[in-house]
Order: C-alpha cells, then sequence, then structure tokens
C-alpha cells in the first residue's frame, strides 16, 4: 500500500503528537499545488543603507503613497524617525523624535503626512516640508491612530478608556484640519459603550473603524449627522493590542481568551488558531505578541512573534500553521526570528522589513538566507499508524524533488529521520538533491524497518533551492 507522508506547513502543536497531529514545522510554505519549499528569505533592499540604521532595531518601516522612505527606531521613550534613502538620515530639531514608551508605534497616512503614536503625544512627519513634529491641536495621547474618512482618529489614554476622538477634516496638502482637536472645527470624539471595557486597538477597513477592547469589539460607521454611530458589537476581545492584522476586509488578532480569531466584523472564525491552542496557552506572556501579513508570489501569509517566547508564528490559508525561526549555529538550535517589523511598498510591492538588529531588508522567494544566516526547514510529522495499529514493514519512501539545479561537483543535501517510539531519532538518512544535470525527480529510500507507527522528520539547511513536490511511503502490514 502507498500512503502520503504530510510534510508540509501544517502544524498542530496543540494537538496529541501520538494521535499525527504534527508538532512542529519550521520554515516551510506551500503553494497552492501542494510542493513544498523554504519560506522567503531576507536579502538586503536595493537603494538603502546595508548596515544598521538604528542600533536599537526597527519598529516600523513604511513606504508612502508619494515614494517617500520612513523608518522609526526602537528606543522606547525617544524613538528616532528617519527618512530612507541611500543613506538614513534622522529628522532632528525640536520633538523630531517620537514620544512614548509603548511597546510598539503604529502609524497612519493622509494625503498630506504621516500620523505616529506610541503612547503619548502624537507625531507628524509632513511630506512636503519634511520635517518631524508633534501633531497640533492637543490630540489625546494615544497608542494607536487611524486616517479614516478624511479624519485622524486615535484612542485617549487620558479622558476615558472607552473613548476614541477624532480630528476635523483635511484633504490634499492640506493639515489644517488633523491638527483640530477636542471639539476645534468637526473634531470631537465618541465612546465604544457596548461594555465598559477598555479600547486596546483601533483599526479602518476602509468602510468602517474596528475598537478592539479587552473583552468586547465594537464596529462604527460614518454617519451624515453624528460623524460615527455603532454598527455592531461582538463578544471577542483583544489580549494584544498590536496583534491586530488586517486580512483583506477582516481582521485577525489573538482574542481575550488566547485564541487567534478571524473575523469581519459579523462572520467570525474562533477556530482558526485550533491547531497550536495548547502551545499559546502554556505561554506565559502573550501580550506582546505583534503581526504583520507577507504577500509575494505563492506566498500569502499571516505572520505573529511573541517577544517573550522569541517563538514567530505564521498562517497559510488551504493549509495551516508553521514557525518562522532563525538559526544559531553557536548553540545548534533556533533563536528568534530577526524581523521586527514588515511593510509591503505600495509602489513595487516589494516586502520590506526591518530586523531586530536596526537593518533593512526585504522578503525575497529565492533568497536562501537571512541576511547571511543560513536558514533550517524542518518539518516532523505525527505518530503515523496507517489505520492500523499491526505491524507495518516499511518497504519504501519516495520523495519528489526538484534536482540538478546546482552547479558543482557537491550535490546539496537533505535528510530524512524516523522514530517509532518516543524515544531519540534515529540517524538521518541523506537525501542528495543532485549536482548539475540529475534530473532525476523521484529519490527513493528503501527497506526502512517495521513499526507500529512511526514519526517522520524531513530536514534542509543548505544553500540551494529546496523544492518538495511529494512524499509517500510504501508498507506492508504485517501478521502480528
Amino acid at each position: 500500500m502507498i500512503e502520503p507522508i504530510p510534510l508540509a506547513p501544517m502544524q498542530q502543536s496543540g494537538l496529541e503528537v501520538l494521535a499525527g497531529a504534527s508538532p512542529a514545522a519550521f520554515n516551510l510554505v506551500a503553494d497552492r499545488a501542494g510542493s513544498v519549499r523554504r519560506r522567503p528569505g531576507i536579502k538586503a533592499h536595493a537603494g538603502v543603507p546595508s548596515g544598521v540604521v538604528d542600533a536599537a532595531g526597527l519598529d516600523v518601516l513604511h513606504v508612502a503613497s508619494g515614494g517617500g522612505f520612513y523608518a522609526v527606531g526602537g528606543q522606547s521613550g525617544g524613538r528616532t524617525i528617519y527618512k530612507i534613502g541611500t543613506t538614513a538620515t534622522a529628522f532632528s530639531g525640536a520633538d523630531a523624535e517620537l514620544a512614548g514608551t509603548a511597546a510598539r508605534v503604529t502609524v497612519a497616512e493622509t494625503e498630506a503626512m504621516l500620523v505616529m503614536s506610541a503612547g503619548t503625544q502624537t507625531q507628524k512627519v509632513v511630506f512636503a516640508t519634511e520635517d518631524s513634529s508633534r501633531l497640533g491641536g492637543s490630540p489625546p495621547h494615544a497608542t494607536h491612530v487611524i486616517a479614516h474618512g478624511g479624519r485622524v482618529l486615535s484612542n485617549n489614554l487620558i479622558e476615558g478608556n472607552d473613548r476614541v476622538d477624532y480630528s476635523g477634516v483635511a484633504t490634499g496638502s492640506s493639515i489644517t484640519g488633523h491638527q483640530q482637536w477636542g471639539g476645534a472645527g468637526t473634531s470631537s470624539f465618541f465612546n465604544a459603550k457596548g461594555r465598559p471595557d477598555p479600547v486596546r486597538a483601533v483599526h479602518e477597513n476602509t468602510n468602517e473603524v474596528f475598537l478592539f477592547g479587552s473583552t468586547s469589539m465594537q464596529i462604527f460607521s460614518p454617519d451624515a449627522t453624528d460623524v460615527y454611530v455603532p454598527s455592531a458589537t461582538r463578544e471577542y476581545g483583544c489580549i494584544a493590542p498590536y496583534s491586530v492584522v488586517k486580512d483583506d476586509d477582516s481582521f485577525a488578532w489573538l482574542d481575550d481568551r488566547r485564541r487567534f480569531i478571524k473575523s469581519d466584523g459579523r462572520e467570525y472564525d474562533d477556530k482558526f488558531g485550533a491547531d497550536i491552542q495548547q502551545t499559546i496557552d502554556d505561554m506565559a506572556t502573550v501580550s506582546d505578541c505583534f503581526g504583520y501579513r507577507t504577500h509575494m508570489g505563492p506566498v500569502d501569509a499571516l505572520v505573529w512573534t511573541l517577544p517573550t517566547d522569541t517563538r514567530t508564528f505564521v498562517h497559510q490559508d488551504g493549509f495551516g500553521w508553521s514557525q518562522w525561526s532563525g538559526w544559531d549555529d553557536t548553540t545548534n538550535n533556533w533563536k528568534r526570528f530577526m524581523v521586527n517589523c514588515a511593510h509591503q511598498r505600495p509602489d513595487t510591492g516589494v516586502n520590506v522589513c526591518g530586523t531586530t538588529a536596526g537593518k533593512i531588508g526585504e522578503f525575497h522567494a529565492t533568497t536562501y538566507t537571512d541576511l547571511g544566516d543560513r536558514i533550517v526547514a524542518r518539518v516532523d510529522t505525527g505518530y503515523l499508524n496507517r489505520k492500523t495499529d499491526k505491524r507495518k514493514f516499511c518497504r519504501a519512501v519516495y520523495l519528489s524533488l526538484k534536482r540538478g539545479e546546482v552547479t558543482g561537483t557537491t550535490a546539496p543535501q537533505a535528510s530524512v529521520s524516523w522514530r517509532d517510539d518516543r524515544g531519540e531519532w534515529r540517524d538521518s538518512v541523506p537525501v542528495s538533491l543532485g549536482v548539475s544535470g540529475d534530473r532525476e525527480i523521484v529519490y527513493p529510500l528503501r527497506s526502512l524497518g517495521v513499526y507500529r507507527r512511526r514519526q517522520w522528520r524531513f530536514e534542509f539547511s543548505g544553500p540551494e533551492e529546496l523544492v518538495l513536490v511529494s512524499a509517500s511511503e510504501d508498507f506492508e502490514v504485517l501478521a502480528d
């Protein structure tokens, strides 16, 4: 009999590995044809500095619609704001730094400026004058800021934890209306009264404003008379204010029950993160979780990093969960994924990223290192019993791979390991990916012993392309 071996990014670390759930899938992505490859690596981004921009790391990268490239450093309390070109130029002068000690930075773009906040005074970077200073009009101290309907909106950390303030209206090159707050012009505020829980995050999806509270979510819609009116309230909150990721018209985030869920504000999927739920529940700290979306070629993934735990979880629609991680050659173990922020450029579609070390790079599908650090790809299956716990003889394992793509005399190697109990893994069996001219697709491994339940591991860490088309096992059920 021949059955597939599920070597794919479908981690189910919250489910029982003895029942067949995959406990780990590192640094893999899949396409809709079912082939598996290493995740996009990180390479230097052309036209920007290749060295360290900010020694405290980078919290924000943002390329404006007009083409200006901006970055915000990671020094809490006084984050430096940079204009990025072939060099990184820090904005200087009185109040040029971003104040606030919030864990992260939020940024909104209007036609005339960037607006950003990190827990206290809201900052502006005006495109026409290329200066950075406090947003005028005494806007509230806030952690989250958005642009919507010609206005700037933010939560209010001073006047009330359920309050959202909005500025006056400004369009085109004007910023006057956006510097009107507290009742000046047409500015005002509204309260999320669905439940008296604090507003932890504010987001928009063009049509509506989403307020993520600690135990509820309330949605407000534009109104000709009252500016904003409530249109829906939902019974799920947000435990991690920076975990909210926009996925087209929907949002995905870590809710107040530590569930990764997905919703457009009406329908919701509370089973979205079920496969890794126990893993999340076992963590000591999840409130610092932050997320972003990467979209390139066949890869469309939602990515969340939990800094205290140091793990990064990734979801691909149609497949499931995996982890993206760096590799430490000194300890021979996983380390935190280096990306600290990411942004898809509107002009080129390139996904630029800022690292914890303060460098600027870009995700690239055919880059096989992270700024020179090797990427180790590994996937473990659960214990497979092939629908019977009788003994089985493994006649062969067949791996279908892209081979012979590398010039040179030494073939790159992958490896396959297995174990039939909860003990040590067997010695790995090398799988040659072939030197140049080796075009054979199917690589067989024969006579791999007898088992009742078997767990498989596939690993690759070379600098070459990896494409695993399929894996299958030819086995015979034996009489006990």
